[in-house]
């Protein structure tokens, strides 16, 4: 599956093959969209995705992916509200209750210039983005379910802005301990996933009291810090399950189950990466989305530099490829198969004990953790 910045990059060529182009709907429509899939690494025929799909009681869809999208194309410089009546039919008439389908989540109007994304059956009033062709690499997470129906795309400005700022604050702490060789390789990437961890688990509610920001904070107070000794500590802890050293700034920490820090990063960080993660904590983790910023520090990171360092981003959807046939649909079978309450109980007990052992990054860490999918 393609990282962001490879989408980026067959987004930027896509752009320069049909800027400026004033050709017909009719010529050129199809090619526009196969083109479009493809810069996400999608084979639109494979994926389900038809051409003039036809509905008695609406017309011909210029594209119709059942349950997920509706594209209706326009001829250049015809303004995308012409299409407004279209789209509503089109989306109206996407379900199907007798074979249980439901209506397309997403409909795209472009008139090979312009986009709107609508999502109708949430914001029927107005299109979750607007944007131009030239836009388009930079807004390419607004359309990130053309890589995978699971992942979100990312509508708010404010949202992806924010994403790319705190993006650059880790990628910009990971070059700096990387160039002036703060530690080994292995060690320095133990760090950065331990620290992006805890910034997303304060602010998700997950690590009570703020310790990690609090503790960056006096560090930076202080005229003799010592990084290593005390993020090191605080690391320590949230891999021990015992009440031990939970008192002061780590009162509100608990056992952070799996294994990410079986292994505690203990580094020795100057003032200025110091203050890169004080930054970092000033954003609001719950806004920051996940989904892309990964691909946005590698991005940031550029493809020489991720080359050397061994960075890469694997996408949700690419695990979700593993993780739902062989873990979360079984279980979900099993959930639905229950009749009595008594089953449930049971499968409720057997589902608490599960554990999935995950192997990831060969050499370097394995996580076990709990996976609640009944959720």
């Amino acid at each position: 599956m393609r990282s962001g910045l490879e989408i980026k990059g067959a987004l930027e060529s896509f752009v320069q093959r049909w800027r400026g182009y004033e050709g017909s709907e009719r010529a050129e429509a199809q090619t526009f969209l196969n083109e479009l899939f493809a810069c996400y690494g999608t084979n639109r025929t494979a994926a389900g995705a038809r051409f003039e799909a036809f509905a008695s009681s609406a017309g011909f869809m210029d594209l119709f992916w059942p349950e997920i999208l509706i594209v209706e194309m326009k001829a250049p410089g015809v303004p995308l509200t012409k299409a407004e009546a279209q789209r509503e039919r089109y989306w109206k008439e996407s379900s199907n209750a007798e074979q249980g389908i439901r209506a397309a989540r997403y409909v795209i109007t472009c008139n090979f210039a312009q986009f709107e994304i609508w999502e109708p059956g949430a914001f029927p009033k107005a299109p979750r983005a607007v944007f131009s062709i030239d836009e388009l690499p930079e807004r390419y997470d607004a359309l990130l379910f053309l890589q995978a129906p699971t992942l979100e795309p990312v509508f708010a400005e404010h949202r992806r802005a924010l994403t790319t700022d705190a993006a650059k604050h880790m990628a910009s702490l990971y070059t700096s301990l990387i160039d002036r060789d703060a530690a080994p390789l292995e060690e320095i990437q133990n760090f950065t996933m331990q620290a992006v961890w805890c910034l997303f688990a304060e602010d998700l509610g997950m690590l009570e009291g703020y310790p990690f920001q609090l503790t960056v904070e006096a560090l930076l107070r202080s005229p003799d810090p010592q990084p290593a000794r005390d993020l090191g500590f605080l690391f320590r802890v949230l891999n021990q399950k015992s009440a031990r050293n939970r008192k002061g700034l780590l009162a509100g920490t608990r056992y952070v189950n799996g294994s990410l820090f079986a292994e505690p990063a203990e580094i020795d960080l100057n003032r200025e990466e110091l203050q890169h993660l004080h930054e970092a904590c000033a954003f609001d983790w719950r806004a920051v989305d996940p989904t892309i910023f990964g691909s946005l520090m590698e991005g940031v990171l550029g493809e020489e530099r991720r080359a050397e360092f061994g960075a890469h981003y694997t996408h949700e959807a690419d695990i979700l490829k593993i993780v739902t046939p062989t873990i979360v649909r079984p279980w979900r079978e099993r959930i639905a198969a229950t009749t009595t309450p008594q089953e449930a109980r049971e499968l409720l007990d057997e589902l608490c004990a599960f554990t999935v052992l995950e192997t990831f990054m060969p050499q370097r860490i394995q996580t076990r953790a709990n996976y609640d999918l009944a959720a």
